[in-house]
């Protein structure tokens, strides 16, 4: 989910401003207990590194798919982890009646017209602008899903200090885009999708990339020698954003910068990640707002069963030249999660799902 929609929990949730005094005696607060959110939202970055070590031994695995290691890597990414967390939005889509009601032709005719466009783009041999549409508007929302669990811990925790507020996003925002623009820098042929498919990028200038990282590594010094001063003046680390701060740039770091991997294993070394934080956020909300642990178990089943039937759906296309059509329906449902998750986690819209959650 993206900045717009989560970073509006702890302003719903009743988190008024207080002294500093108050604020520094407070213990420091998680979205839902340190034991999750280590779990879910921050620790789960390690899938990104096992994702790698996956790929690096996966041509030991003969039996699988022939031991081709990105074969292998992409359909463990993605039939048990892209398209299952793809499936949760389901749950606040369509499990949840009130949200249904509220948006009802965006989660009927809407997904109708998302998919019917994805196979316009077909027709007309857009396949390859779609497939870079996608890439980049997924980096995207990754992106901001980071950057709104970023907010989530500072609001949680009082930390609205002007200098914090410039350190801390500043420092996300040119060590996220230092990471993308490096990585689309200097592209000069086409990068190979699988087998014959190959997409030509854009070839972006490598001077934005490396303004960007003087600026982050000015900024992350800032950062550093800002939380030795808090310690110093008996002021209170807000230890969540700063793991969440950490966890965010290093796997964008691994992925675009420090390792060179084919297209569909960086696919999934960028958003196993953001996977994992997104099932842990949907199984929150489904025990508040559904309110029954079997509900939990349920979601999780299907959006399991869905992800091994895309998954080997895509392995077969992949592995068959001329069957490129068969990703539409699911390429433009992961569009559409994009693009919806903007719009159905605004609690400005839905008081009684902030209170909900905030309890």
């Amino acid at each position: 989910m993206s900045s717009a929609e989560i970073s509006e929990i702890p302003a719903a949730a009743g988190v008024a401003p207080r002294s500093a005094v108050v604020d520094e005696a407070r213990p420091l607060r998680w979205i839902v207990s340190p034991k999750y959110d280590l779990c879910f939202f921050i620790g789960s970055c390690v899938f990104t590194l096992l994702f790698f070590a996956l790929y690096r031994g996966a041509h030991q695995m003969g039996w699988l798919l022939g031991g081709d290691q990105i074969l292998i890597t992409y359909f463990i990414f993605t039939a048990f982890f892209d398209h299952p967390h793809i499936f949760q939005t389901f749950s606040r889509t369509h499990g949840d009646g009130t949200e249904f009601q509220r948006r009802k032709a965006l989660h009927t005719w809407g997904i109708a017209a998302f998919v019917a466009a994805g196979f316009v783009v077909m027709a007309l041999g857009w396949e390859v602008e779609l497939i870079v549409f996608a890439a980049i508007y997924g980096t995207w929302h990754i992106i901001r899903q980071h950057f709104g669990f970023l907010k989530v811990y500072k609001a949680l925790n009082g930390d609205r200090a002007p200098i914090d507020n410039v350190l801390d996003f500043g420092t996300f925002y040119t060590g996220m885009f230092a990471c993308f623009l490096t990585d689309y820098s200097d592209v000069r042929a086409p990068i190979t999708i699988y087998g014959n498919l190959r997409v030509a990028f854009p070839n972006l200038p490598a001077e934005p990339g490396e303004w960007l990282w003087v600026a982050f590594l000015v900024l992350l010094t800032g950062l550093g020698f800002r939380q030795v001063w808090r310690v110093a003046t008996g002021q209170r680390v807000n230890t969540p954003k700063l793991l969440l701060l950490a966890a965010a740039l290093g796997t964008h770091y691994f992925v675009f910068f420090a390792t060179a991997t084919p297209f569909l294993v960086a696919e999934a070394l960028e958003t196993a990640y953001h996977d994992i934080q997104y099932q842990g956020w949907m199984m929150h909300y489904q025990r508040r707002r559904l309110n029954a642990r079997h509900v939990v178990l349920k979601w999780g089943a299907m959006a399991l069963c869905y992800g091994l039937l895309v998954g080997t759906i895509e392995i077969f296309g992949l592995m068959r030249h001329g069957w490129e059509w068969v990703f539409v329906p699911f390429t433009m449902l992961v569009i559409w999660h994009y693009y919806v998750d903007g719009r159905i986690w605004k609690f400005s819209e839905d008081p009684e799902l902030r209170d909900l959650l905030r309890r």
